[in-house]
């Protein structure tokens, strides 16, 4: 079933937003939109679909304040080649732009997580070669003192077996969340 919604812009706006007025997004809003993207891309796995230009421009902001996946032109459907190549922030040089997998989509993910906390992406600061050698020598930003540290860890150290695993992490911190608000 294909529903089409009018949303309202790109999470990648709302961050630039944040980041200008130097704020970052609200810890539970973090994580449920870290939670909404990964039963996404659960959904579309498990229809042979990979995105494979995951990032902040390609998830949308609903009047809620919800996100959905966007931009479906040029993914992978059933194991094809792609049309569109991913960003190099979100691109592990191991990991093939032409056959994606559950690996390539989880790093991209976990690149998604990183810029959705702290408004940056990471190593912002480097161009493509310099992230690739970083990449290559599994070399990443800082992530300890993030809520969704362990888990972009996770994603770009292919810890994960699938997007499952990846939500059962979030659902968790989501739930510490809630008892740590309720309990201050």
């Amino acid at each position: 079933m294909i529903i089409l919604e009018r949303l309202q812009y790109p999470l990648r706006q709302r961050l630039l937003d944040l980041r200008k007025s130097q704020h970052r997004p609200a810890s539970h809003d973090v994580v449920r939109w870290a939670l909404q993207v990964a039963e996404a891309l659960q959904h579309i796995h498990s229809h042979g679909v990979k995105q494979v230009d995951i990032g902040t421009y390609n998830v949308m902001l609903d009047w809620d304040e919800n996100v959905k996946l966007s931009d479906f032109a040029g993914s992978s459907i059933d194991d094809s080649e792609p049309t569109v190549a991913p960003s190099a922030h979100s691109t592990h040089p191991r990991l093939s732009v032409t056959q994606p997998s559950v690996y390539s989509e989880l790093f991209a993910f976990g690149s998604l997580l990183y810029e959705m906390e702290t408004t940056f992406e990471a190593y912002h600061d480097k161009n493509d070669g310099e992230l690739e050698e970083l990449f290559e020598s599994d070399q990443y930003p800082e992530t300890g003192n993030l809520i969704l540290g362990e888990v972009i860890r996770k994603c770009w150290m292919a810890q994960y077996a699938d997007a499952s695993e990846l939500i059962a992490d979030i659902r968790s911190l989501q739930t510490h969340l809630k008892y740590d608000v309720s309990t201050a």
